[in-house]
Formats: structure tokens, C-alpha cells, sequence
């Protein structure tokens, strides 16, 4: 097989990372793309580190055995330990908090609210990142336990959802009067129109569009882009593939070629 036209390899700890293929398709249409999400383990984001890092290896392993050419990391909670699952990988490893931090910290933002998992939150990756290229940013988080979760079950319980995002952003704007917000878990732009319903005032921030970016950035420096003009995509999965398939649809994803529980045990 070509460099070239080896797929790109996505993964996650349930459906959110599909909010990450979306935006590679919009920007990069001809790549064939292998998603895999651990929805039988979610949520990753109240699990040790080292439960996550070995969670994370199987898929990483898994989709090295399928040859891709990288593997966006679709998760804030497995990119917190992207320096320690670098080493272990023969392919470039795309993290989304990465690319997230630094569009932040490049847009020069006074004053940022980061909403994730209480994983994600606990590192300080984002506050770290950030910091790093704006040092004047305040960075005010909070970490959810239960939303990613509800939003994994795919049975969108309205009221669930907007209790949980109202209960946990009240939080974060009592502290400081945050307009701009970034979706620090790729779960949470499935219910973008939540978000807005109960805060309308918020600037919301989606790391999955710097990612995509940062991922063609990388494959046409390396000169890896696929030249044919529509991709395939390859749903897979440890949980409920009819979930996958209902949210691919809602994010208008092209190209799915089938989506199946593949266990990884």
C-alpha cells in the first residue's frame, strides 16, 4: 500500500470523536479514515491514568495492524497522555488538545473557560498548553462527570443534558465572567444547540476544527495527502454500533462503509 493512500485513523473513548471526522472531511475529502470508539469502557474521563493509557493502547495497536498513516487523538482525555503514547507509536500521534490550546493561546484571549471531563480538568493540560504560549490567559476550568456519558447513550434525554451543562458551566461563570468556552471534550459538540439554548451569550470553542487543520497541515508537509477525490469511512467500535450510525448521520458524514462492534479485548 501507498504512504499516501493508507487511511487516517481516529480514535476515541466513545462517539464524540465522529465530531473530529466531520471536520476531516470538510477540509481533507479524499482520505479514508478508520474511526474507532471505545464506547464499552466511557467514560475514559473518570478512569486512572494508566487505565486510560492501556485502554488506548489496544486501539492504537489495533489500527497500527491496519496500517494507517497517523491517528488523530478525538479525545481530551486520552490527548492529556499523548507525550507518553508517542513513543510506543511508529506513526505521528495529532492531539486535539494540542491544537486547541494553541488556537487559544495564538487568538490571545484574556480570560477562557475550559469545560471537559473531570480527567481532563485534573491534569491541567489545558491550563499548561495555554500558558505556555499566552502566559496573561486566565484559564478557568471545569470537568463534568456525567455528559459525556449522557451523550454516549444516544438517547439525547433533553432535560439530562441541559441540567448538567447548566449545573457545571453556573460553576465555572461564577468564578469569572467567561464569554469565550471551549468544548474541551469532543462528546460535547453533539449538543452544540444545548449549549447555546442554555448559554447564548457564550463564544464556543471547538477544538475538532484546529485539529483537522493541524492533521492536513501534517499529511501535506510529509507529502501523505490521498489523491482521489472521495474518501471511505470505517465506523468501529466496542459498544453499540446503532448509536454510531444515528450520529453520523445527524453530523451528515459521507461515505460510511459499515459500522460494527470490533472488541478489542
Amino acid at each position: 500500500m501507498y504512504q499516501n493512500t493508507r487511511p487516517i485513523g481516529v480514535i476515541d473513548s466513545g462517539v464524540g470523536g465522529l465530531t473530529v471526522v466531520r471536520q476531516i472531511q470538510r477540509l481533507l475529502p479524499g482520505e479514508d479514515i478508520i474511526f474507532y470508539g471505545d464506547s464499552a469502557n466511557v467514560p475514559y474521563g473518570n478512569r486512572s491514568a494508566d487505565e486510560i493509557f492501556a485502554l488506548t493502547m489496544r486501539m492504537l495497536r489495533y489500527l497500527e495492524a491496519r496500517e494507517v498513516k497517523c491517528v488523530a487523538i478525538a479525545c481530551n482525555t486520552i490527548s492529556s497522555l499523548a507525550e507518553r503514547l508517542r513513543p510506543e507509536c511508529p506513526f505521528p500521534l495529532i492531539s486535539i488538545v494540542e491544537s486547541g490550546a494553541d488556537y487559544v493561546a495564538r487568538e490571545k484571549l484574556p480570560l477562557v473557560g475550559v469545560f471537559a471531563t473531570e480527567f481532563t480538568v485534573s491534569t491541567g493540560v489545558y491550563e499548561t498548553r495555554i500558558h505556555a504560549g499566552n502566559p496573561e490567559c486566565e484559564v478557568v476550568s471545569r470537568g463534568s462527570p456525567d455528559l459525556a456519558a449522557l451523550i454516549d447513550k444516544g438517547d439525547f434525554n433533553q432535560s439530562a443534558i441541559n441540567d448538567e451543562i447548566t449545573e457545571q458551566l453556573d460553576v465555572i461563570l461564577s468564578r469569572a465572567p467567561v464569554k469565550d468556552l471551549v468544548l474541551a471534550c469532543t462528546h460535547f459538540p453533539i449538543v452544540e444547540e444545548n449549549f447555546r439554548r442554555c448559554f447564548p451569550e457564550l463564544h464556543l470553542i471547538d477544538p475538532a476544527e484546529q485539529q483537522a487543520i493541524a492533521v492536513k497541515n501534517m499529511l501535506v508537509y510529509r507529502t501523505l495527502t490521498n489523491p482521489q477525490n472521495r474518501g471511505k469511512l470505517h465506523i468501529e467500535t466496542s459498544g453499540e454500533p446503532e448509536v454510531y450510525s444515528a450520529i453520523a448521520k445527524m453530523l451528515h458524514l459521507y461515505g460510511p462503509e459499515d459500522c460494527k462492534v470490533i472488541s478489542l479485548a
